[in-house]
């Protein structure tokens, strides 16, 4: 089984393709609001280097936010076409937990600006904290008070150094039943902000 993965929600772009559960190539860089322009050629050159067309991909796995508002959309948008053409399943992921460290508790961030965060805490599959947006205060009162938490994402806005983990290998493991798109019409992004 061929399974797509994408994800664009933040600062980095990431197109890989997994061949019964095991990665078989992977493209994975920071393009801050440049993702719309690559995103598309990424895909074609990952598939074309791996003798990979399109209608054999058996599933696409992606994040849905929240992040960035037109970042959020890109991946979601070319996953949501790829599973109604080829009418494969669809699982969509929060872009904070694919950000964990799987073998321990991990407190994710992104920056949402304005002295605000993106926050997602999770150990493995279960949610500690549901995706939410705190000031930058809660924030780092919440990492000081859970000190052996992992702290996962890029948190330079921080001042914090964040564990970058295999976002994709993320995806994998994460996919489930409870991630599945049932409609793939009535996928949305989750934004967070008002």
């Amino acid at each position: 089984m061929l399974s797509l993965v994408l994800d664009s929600a933040n600062k980095e772009l990431l197109v890989a393709l997994f061949k019964d559960n095991k990665k078989l190539d992977e493209t994975r860089y920071e393009a801050w609001q440049r993702q719309s322009e690559f995103m598309l050629p990424e895909l074609d050159k990952i598939l074309k280097k791996n003798n990979v067309e399109p209608k054999s991909i058996s599933e696409i796995v992606v994040t849905l936010g929240p992040g960035s508002y037109t970042g959020v959309r890109i991946a979601l948008t070319i996953a949501k076409i790829y599973a109604y053409t080829l009418n494969i399943p669809c699982y969509a992921i929060s872009s904070l937990q694919v950000l964990e460290n799987p073998s321990k508790p991990s407190i994710c961030l992104e920056n949402a600006r304005s002295g605000r965060s993106y926050v997602g805490v999770y150990d493995g599959k279960k949610v500690i904290v549901k995706d939410t947006i705190w000031s930058n205060g809660e924030v780092l009162k919440y990492i000081s008070e859970h000190k052996d938490y992992a702290l996962c994402g890029d948190l330079l806005y921080l001042d914090l150094i964040g564990e970058r983990n295999d976002i994709s290998s993320n995806l994998m493991f994460l996919k489930g039943e409870e991630n599945k798109v049932e409609n793939i019409f009535s996928l949305k992004a989750v934004y967070l902000k008002d």
